[in-house]
């Protein structure tokens, strides 16, 4: 089913980079015509991850939520969009989690930074947490790139992970709304782990496995372009490269052969301890993109077909 976005939240922290968060959300709600949701979670002072100041349940609250409330109506001052603000209490991840599971689907847009050294060992950034713990996708902003504005100005250039899981099929909506109008390019990157297995009929006695394994491939490259062209029918051009190696490596490589404003990945559905290990790629992603990275989420779905066959 294609992944069709309801309302855009903006999660908030009164960093020096909320202000390109919040532009990015703004002219994504702007363009698609979305309600537009500012969330900000006031740190449960129990929480040893974060260092923040005791309150006590009472007036502090009110205080609180009134700072919070007019800081982000500062940062709204002059949004061309509707929007309201949300200020919740306790754990960032899981009051953000909260809430936007209790809206229709929703693109959440937060910014890529967090606690770090023995912290992030055992806790993660708020953003890896949220991606592993949200249905919904993710729209990381990169914040430590000088050059990242073109992700606030447009963004053209998309390189999409193609894994076996099947969730880049859901994508053509989601990317026709945050890329440009104009010069949409997609690139298509699948990663060869092991070798293809030899399809039934035999491509001629004499043709070497290398030449059977280049076949394959070859086949399963077009596969992908022919699907792409309907489920990406917004964009100007569309590429795929389907080679052997590591995934997280040739993403990297790509995103800056093709100078990309954004690299799609996905987040695949499992055991908490195994959602730790199958997100290592998507991890890896979000703290060693130029970009900005989308994370999308596999669907609840069983239905979903698992990717073009090869």
């Amino acid at each position: 089913m294609p992944l069709r976005i309801q309302a855009i939240v903006c999660a908030v922290d009164f960093s020096p980079f909320s202000s390109l968060v919040v532009s990015r959300a703004v002219a994504l709600a702007r363009r698609a015509g979305l309600p537009l949701y500012l969330i900000h979670a006031v740190h449960h002072p129990q929480d040893g991850a974060h260092a923040t100041a005791v309150f006590e349940r009472g007036g502090d609250l009110s205080r609180h939520t009134e700072t919070a409330r007019k800081k982000i109506a500062d940062l709204m001052a002059r949004a061309p969009v509707p929007w309201e603000a949300v200020v919740r209490f306790g754990d960032p991840v899981e009051q953000m989690t909260a809430f936007v599971d209790s809206l229709p689907p929703a693109l959440v847009v937060s910014a890529s930074h967090g606690v770090s050294g023995f912290q992030r060992l055992f806790v993660g950034t708020v953003v890896e947490r949220l991606t592993r713990q949200l249905d919904r996708p993710m729209l990381v902003v990169k914040t430590d790139d000088a050059e990242n504005r073109n992700c606030t100005d447009g963004i053209r250039q998309a390189v999409v992970s193609c894994d076996g899981h099947g969730y880049w099929q859901r994508l053509g909506p989601l990317l026709e709304m945050v890329q440009s109008d104009s010069g949409a390019r997609v690139h298509l990157v699948h990663t060869l782990e092991s070798p293809v297995a030899m399809p039934p009929e035999s491509d001629g006695d004499a043709a070497s496995y290398g030449e059977s394994q280049q076949v394959q491939n070859f086949r399963f490259k077009r596969q992908l372009q022919e699907q792409a062209q309907q489920w990406f029918s917004h964009a100007d051009a569309i590429d795929v490269t389907v080679e052997p190696g590591v995934p997280q490596e040739m993403i990297l490589r790509i995103a800056q052969q093709q100078a990309a404003d954004l690299i799609v990945v996905g987040v695949h559905r499992s055991t908490r301890l195994g959602r730790w290990i199958s997100g290592s790629t998507t991890e890896t992603l979000l703290r060693r993109a130029p970009c900005c990275v989308l994370t999308v989420p596999e669907p609840k779905e069983e239905s979903l077909q698992k990717g073009p066959r090869r």
